[in-house]
Order: structure tokens, then C-alpha cells, then sequence
């Protein structure tokens, strides 16, 4: 089964997994890697390289991290390199979920970042504007 990392700033990761895990119940299958406000990059990419390591799926691993140039990002994405790894910017909590319900029916690790990518943007709405686009 695909893996699911979420690096994040802060404890957000912790939190989206906590987060996720409320909705879905227990996930064997996610992990959550924070950066502290001292953490340096090499030691993030140590955290992330060593999870990865240790969590060593065949199936591949999906990398959500908060934004795109940031540290959990910087350090996740030289492990596409060395691991069967997608990582995706911009993590939301339906991006966590869609990648949870989808990780066991998808082909790949790469088949799983496209269908995140596409749900987390249809997540991200003006509430206002469909509410009253729909009272017209």
C-alpha cells in the first residue's frame, strides 16, 4: 500500500494527521514530520530520510508538504531521488483525505499525487460565491 508523509511548518503536519484521523479513523499508512523553529533543512531531510527508510514501501510514498520552497519541501523533494516518492505543495485536509481513501485502489505513487493535486484544488472555493451563485 502507498505511504503518506506530510511535512509541514510548525506542528501542522501533526495536526492534519490528527485531523485526518478523526474523520477516517486510525492510519496505519500516515506519518507526520514537523519542522521546529530551529530545525535546520539537513535535519529535516534527516527525519524525512530516515522515515522513509524505515517505512521502505514497495508501493511508493506520497510526500504532502505545506508550500512550495519551504524547508519540509526542500527536504522532501532530493528524496524523490532515492525512493519511490511523489511530493505535492500545498496540503490540505482534503488533500490527506482523498490520499487516504485512494492510496489502497490507485496504481502508483504517481497515479495518487495527480488525483490529490486535482482534489485539493477542487477544495479550495469561495464559499460566498457558490452560495449565492446557487440562490440565483
Amino acid at each position: 500500500m502507498i505511504k503518506i508523509v506530510i511535512a509541514a511548518h510548525g506542528e501542522l503536519a501533526k495536526e492534519l494527521v490528527n485531523s485526518a484521523e478523526m474523520i477516517a479513523g486510525k492510519q496505519p499508512n500516515l506519518y507526520a514530520v514537523n519542522r521546529g523553529a530551529n530545525d535546520s533543512l539537513s535535519q529535516m531531510q534527516e527525519r524525512i530520510d530516515s522515515l522513509l527508510k524505515s517505512i521502505n514501501e514497495d508501493d511508493g510514498v506520497l510526500i504532502l508538504v505545506d508550500m512550495i520552497g519551504g524547508t519540509p519541501c526542500n527536504a522532501s523533494a532530493p528524496m524523490c531521488r532515492a525512493f519511490n516518492t511523489e511530493v505535492v505543495a500545498g496540503v490540505n485536509l482534503p488533500m490527506v483525505l482523498s490520499a487516504l481513501f485512494a492510496c489502497k485502489t490507485v496504481g502508483s505513487a504517481a497515479e495518487l499525487a495527480d488525483k490529490v493535486l486535482l482534489d485539493g484544488q477542487k477544495s479550495v472555493i469561495n464559499v460566498k460565491k457558490l452560495l449565492l451563485s446557487r440562490m440565483k
